[in-house]
């Protein structure tokens, strides 16, 4: 444990706690209420949160694509957290695009009078509530548990491979917007995606390579990147130049032709490494040939189930390091599974309904 200097206050002479600590308890609360939860906003209006919405650990609002029940409305949009209510201001939220679809407003305290038009609510951290803990046992699963990860596992496989029916125009288009994707962490994905939206029709006329990579870094840098929470390898700063090479090289070509060895050799010339690697043939590559005929999809399939990830993701270590052994961490699919389950039932606890605890 590593302890901290306390902060005191010279007008109480108490001690506080720091204001960014007390923020990410708001953080911590706001991201375990449970769907239905109730709150009353500073006008004396109650709300309904329908869901929390997605932490985001970019920069930007707190958290991303809440659902919240809004003066006789179901509103979708972002939630903002502060100790203090004026800190919307002085933090110059109201000048920053990213904060354009807040929706809510949520405070320690609240100002002498609204900042906001938008509904704000008082967080109460003193407030009952139950203690959110796995309900999952810390015991090794069976091959009944790991056949319910793989099965979701396998459903977003499914979901990838739908993204590849279409005529052979579109094909092409998505497997180049998913393969920017794929270099993408948190929020920066969605930006990635946008900006293949927009380069795929200006460059698959493009021979030349060098137009090529200017026209990339052109569009690249109109975007705002997020770094908060982002490894520095993968910083669009530090990766783009490589991203434009190596599309380049698979895109100037068919290169559904080109063998994937010869494919891993372009992903180590720009230096891209194995993780990136086996999602890249998880997430695109795969699910792309898979999507040519039912043939494909029995040849493709199998490859995905024998791929494996050189390291754990830290998440998954950290959820279920004593269910599943290293090597069950490390299967591709069962990685996959994990996604899924955190996706649709442990970030808004539904604990009742998961697939998982159900067949132990």
């Amino acid at each position: 444990m590593i302890l901290k200097q306390p902060q005191f206050s010279i007008s109480n002479f108490k001690i506080s706690e720091p204001n960014q600590l007390l923020e990410l308890s708001f953080i911590k609360y706001w991201e375990n209420l449970k769907p239905g939860t109730v709150i009353k906003d500073r006008s004396g209006d109650f709300l309904i949160i329908y869901s929390p919405g997605r932490r985001n650990n970019n920069e930007g609002p707190d958290f991303l694509n809440a659902l919240i029940w809004i003066n006789g409305e179901a509103k979708k949009g972002d939630v903002e957290l502060h100790v203090h209510e004026s800190s919307w201001i002085t933090h110059n939220h109201g000048a920053n695009s990213r904060y354009n679809n807040v929706i809510l407003h949520g405070v320690g305290t609240f100002a002498k009078s609204p900042v906001l038009k938008i509904p704000t609510v008082l967080l109460d951290l003193n407030q009952e509530k139950e203690n959110q803990i796995c309900a999952i046992p810390n015991q090794l699963f069976s091959n009944i548990q790991l056949n319910v990860l793989i099965e979701m596992g396998i459903y977003r496989w499914n979901e990838k491979v739908n993204l590849f029916h279409g005529n052979n125009e579109e094909r092409k288009k998505i497997y180049f917007i998913e393969t920017l994707v794929n270099f993408g962490s948190g929020e920066n994905r969605n930006l990635y995606r946008e900006m293949g939206t927009s380069l795929y029709s200006k460059l698959k006329k493009e021979n030349v390579k060098q137009n090529w990579i200017t026209r990339f870094m052109d569009c690249s840098k109109k975007f705002k990147w997020h770094k908060a929470g982002i490894m520095p390898s993968r910083h669009p700063q530090f990766i783009m130049d490589g991203i434009a090479k190596l599309t380049y090289d698979l895109f100037n070509n068919e290169s559904n032709q080109i063998p994937l060895n010869k494919i891993f050799n372009i992903f180590k010339r720009y230096r891209f490494g194995q993780v990136s690697w086996v999602e890249w043939c998880g997430n695109v590559y795969y699910p792309f040939q898979a999507g040519y005929s039912p043939k494909c999809f029995d040849i493709y399939i199998e490859k995905w189930f024998g791929l494996k990830l050189p390291g754990i993701y830290g998440e998954v270590n950290r959820v279920f390091g004593g269910k599943l052994t290293k090597d069950q961490m490390k299967s591709y699919p069962i990685a996959q599974g994990i996604l899924q389950l955190k996706k649709h039932y442990c970030s808004g606890w539904h604990c009742s309904v998961c697939k998982v605890k159900r067949a132990l």
